[in-house]
């Protein structure tokens, strides 16, 4: 019970540092120094991609299937450089860039970085977990800061 409450307070916690990165205006304005295009098209290509997977990783039916579809979002935020980066749970983002973290940290001026850490973090607590629905409910996390990912990259 202790760590589904301390996985809930983390759910919580980076649902309010993604919700109050994307209100306080930095998304869209002049101000916000933009990516270049191709850097861009790759981040909001990878950003999809994982939030597929990270879909998946919450609704799977078996301890494996959210380990596996977590993974593959884990994999898609930190690219081959990462340090949780699994070549054994795949890379579905191959070829589509270097990683989330590693292109967003190529685009000086970017806000997106809390946001995508805050996920890469929790997707890495979530293959680690043992309870599956810990697992589920990290999922539903990363999905929902991804998501507020590419409601910004649109």
């Amino acid at each position: 019970m202790k760590r589904a409450t301390i996985l809930a307070a983390a759910l919580l916690a980076a649902g309010t540092l993604a919700a109050a990165a994307y209100g306080q205006g930095g998304y869209g304005d002049s101000s916000t120094t933009p990516a270049p295009q191709a850097q861009a098209g790759a981040v909001r290509t990878q950003v999809r991609t994982a939030l597929t997977h990270a879909g998946f990783a919450a609704t799977a039916d078996t301890p494996n299937g959210v380990v596996q579809h977590l993974g593959h979002a884990l994999n898609c935020l930190e690219g081959e450089g990462g340090k949780n980066f699994n070549r054994s749970w795949g890379h579905v983002c191959q070829g589509q860039g270097r990683g989330i973290l590693s292109d967003l940290r190529a685009s000086p001026g970017n806000d997106l970085m809390l946001v995508a850490q805050a996920a890469a973090d929790l997707a890495a607590a979530g293959t680690r977990s043992r309870n599956v629905n810990e697992s589920r409910m990290a999922a539903k996390g990363v999905a929902a800061l991804l998501q507020v990912m590419a409601d910004v990259l649109k």
